[in-house]
């Protein structure tokens, strides 16, 4: 999804009839953050390594500081969204954060990293992970078609379908959140209908794949294939992908606030997601709306001090062995792993769900990571501005 025209907010709202009846066309919602990354990042050439940290140079200087505060500034006043945080935390040199505007608008609450947020696709790379380990533990076979685990979804081009291409979205499967139509019964029950991963899957399935997977396939970014991989897991297990990620990825790495919900609730404190769904600049609060279209590709809830842990796992490859971080890090159009991105030396993901727009990334040779929340998403993906703004100057 491209970068949409960059939202305003304002201080009025609007009613849940006038909501109901926004789902447009070009509205039309996509559960991805891959929105401009690679077209705003720049054009560096891949790559891995590092030197100790005391042989570095210091990244954080005053100097520098001073340029990502003034950047900041800038980038919040041309996007103008309720509220933006960032961390940027180098190997030692601690933690240093950015706020910006408000977590709450009714209350003019601060922005705060203790609060919870939706993290969308960065689900995605937790799915990863925990799909790689069943694989190491005998469990998955990345090289078996996804029909002959799950047959019974009458997948197209099943039998061509790898687990692999799933996992680094080749299949060519249609992306169910690219359905014009998919979210209207969403917006109509007041956003809180619940999906299950079949009525995903149905909706994908109702249109033709966008190609034939195969070896020479081009990435393309695909709900659909992670849904797959949610439902694989669940098959060869006999638990629920939810236990799954939990059991797998969220208690080894010791992310004790970071969850999967059951419902739209959100644990307390949380900071307050906005959503723009109609023509004017009013902005609905869409932290309490359902977030089970997301499943594996986008339902966990986070804070920033488990973000920050799981940026550097991610790039790490942790809790894999040798073999599935070989997988993890094989890149298809030089920007797509297993459930990872990666746009010149930083590796991690976006995630756009409706009232949040994140970005968790690590640098792997500057020993950087990135973490940055904009409580402002759909349409348009403000996150993008800030992180183009703050890698510039952190790439220097």
């Amino acid at each position: 999804m491209n970068a949409q025209t960059k939202p305003r907010a304002t201080s009025s709202s609007v009613n849940s009839d006038t909501a109901s009846q926004s789902l447009s066309r070009r509205h039309a919602l996509q559960l991805t953050g891959l929105s401009g990354l690679g077209l705003m990042a720049p054009a560096l050439l891949a790559g891995c390594g590092g030197t100790d940290v005391l042989l570095r140079p210091r990244v954080l200087t005053p100097e520098v500081k001073t340029q990502l505060e003034a950047a900041s500034d800038s980038v919040f006043a041309q996007v103008n969204p309720p509220g933006m945080i960032a961390l940027i935390s180098v190997d030692g040199e601690g933690d240093y954060f950015i706020r910006r505007g408000v977590s709450d608008r009714s209350s003019g609450a601060p922005m705060n990293e203790a609060h919870y947020f939706r993290i969308a696709s960065n689900t995605k790379t937790f799915t990863g992970a925990a799909v790689l380990i069943l694989a190491d533990e005998g469990k998955i076979n990345l090289d078996a078609p996804i029909a002959s685990y799950l047959a019974e979804y009458n997948i197209p081009n099943g039998e061509r379908i790898t687990v692999r291409m799933l996992g680094n979205m080749t299949s060519g499967l249609f992306n169910y959140s690219d359905d014009e139509l998919f979210l209207e019964p969403f917006v109509a029950s007041g956003y809180s209908l619940a999906y299950t991963p079949q009525q995903l899957l149905a909706t994908a399935f109702s249109h033709p794949p966008y190609f034939l997977p195969g070896p020479d396939a081009k990435h393309k970014y695909c709900n659909t294939d992670i849904v797959l991989l949610g439902l694989l897991m669940e098959k060869v297990t006999g638990k629920s992908a939810k236990q799954v990620i939990d059991e797998k990825v969220i208690q080894p790495m010791g992310l004790t606030h970071t969850y999967w919900p059951d419902s739209g609730a959100l644990a307390t404190p949380y900071t307050h997601g906005y959503s723009k769904q109609d023509d004017s600049d009013n902005l609905l609060d869409a932290s309490t709306w359902n977030p089970s279209w997301g499943y594996t590709a986008g339902a966990l809830v986070s804070t920033f001090a488990d973000m920050k842990m799981w940026a550097r796992a991610v790039a790490d490859g942790s809790l894999l062995s040798e073999r599935s971080r070989a997988e993890r890090f094989k890149w298809v159009d030089d920007q797509y792993g297993f459930c990872v991105m990666k746009a010149g030396y930083w590796v991690g993901h976006p995630g756009t769900i409706y009232g949040y727009n994140s970005h968790v990334f690590f640098h792997t040779v500057k020993k950087i990571t990135l973490v940055i929340l904009v409580n402002q998403a759909l349409p348009g993906t403000p996150v993008e501005y800030f992180s183009a703004a703050l890698r510039t100057i952190l790439d220097k």
